[in-house]
């Protein structure tokens, strides 16, 4: 598997732990977090990365994730009936750029 096609298949996953996380009420997501901390520190550990290098990585994917859960809470309105199968949609720029730092 290519890096490309690795890292779609990651945010992929992520997105819809996202989605899943934002469903839930906010009490009910530090396990989930603690899950997702553990589970990212198994697999930087198993690539080669140090101990504490590991933890950093983990710790850096949650806070990725409960910013990710933040957006999916603050852009949920009525159309949040999206399931956590479905990507988001992209927005299509028509040639021109805005005055927006892309990422």
């Amino acid at each position: 598997m290519s890096v490309g096609a690795a890292l779609e298949q990651l945010l992929r996953l992520i997105y819809r732990r996202a989605m899943k996380l934002a469903m839930l009420p906010e009490d009910e997501r530090d396990s989930h977090y603690d899950h997702i901390r553990l589970s990212c520190c198994a697999a930087a550990e198993h690539i080669g990365q140090d101990p504490d290098r590991a933890a950093i990585t983990a710790n850096d994917m949650v806070e990725f994730v409960r910013a990710l859960v933040g957006i999916i809470e603050v852009g949920s309105g009525p159309d949040h009936e999206r399931s956590a199968d479905q990507p988001p949609p992209v927005p299509h720029s028509g040639g021109r750029e805005s005055g927006a730092t892309r990422i």
